[in-house]
């Protein structure tokens, strides 16, 4: 599996209600190139923050389901964040790691997700479940069995891939559309 195989599982498989944050780098730009909606939320320059982010909302908004779209440089970078999951346990969360063992957005440098074993680091330290999944059959079943979270799927792909997309620059209409999107979805939370 590669990454556009993997986000296109992802997405076919998510429902249409559900909030995805999607990470730094080439995963948020080709998400957003193909698959611009008013449910994502992008956050470029921001290494190692989606899961934090992705948790805030879950947290905010625990009627909605929410998906984090990672890369495995980007949790790297902030592994408290998944102890803080784990901890916290919203049951709305689930957690997507790519994992293409490298800075795939940099120059594609070795990362070192292949030692850190993200999957039991994830049910270690809480994370209701966690799995690996190396095709895209696997990773739309892992998706549409989700329950209760938090959940972890790791999505292992190979290296690669178109790197020409371009990039979301309209931030603050992409925040605007986002906060609609969670306003319409609303059930008495207040924002």
């Amino acid at each position: 599996m590669n990454r556009q195989e993997a986000i296109e599982s992802i997405i076919i498989a998510t429902r249409p209600e559900t909030v995805i944050v999607a990470t730094t780098g080439l995963i948020s730009r080709e998400i957003f190139e193909k698959f611009d909606s008013d449910r994502n939320f992008y956050v470029p320059g921001s290494m190692g923050l989606v899961s934090s982010i992705g948790l805030g909302i879950a947290i905010v908004r625990p009627d909605t389901p929410v998906t984090i779209i990672d890369g495995d440089a980007s949790i790297l970078m902030n592994l408290g964040s998944i102890v803080t999951i784990g901890n916290l346990r919203p049951a709305n969360l689930l957690h997507i790691v790519i994992d293409n063992s490298a800075y795939g957005s940099c120059s594609e440098e070795k990362s070192m997700s292949e030692t850190a074993h993200l999957d039991e680091v994830a049910r270690n330290v809480g994370y209701a479940y966690s799995q690996i999944v190396g095709s895209q059959e696997e990773l739309q079943r892992a998706i549409l069995m989700f329950r209760d979270g938090p959940g972890f799927t790791l999505a292992k792909i190979c290296l690669g891939g178109r790197r020409d997309f371009r990039r979301p620059l309209r931030l603050t209409e992409i925040k605007d559309r986002f906060m609609l999107f969670l306003s319409r979805s609303s059930k008495g939370v207040q924002l």
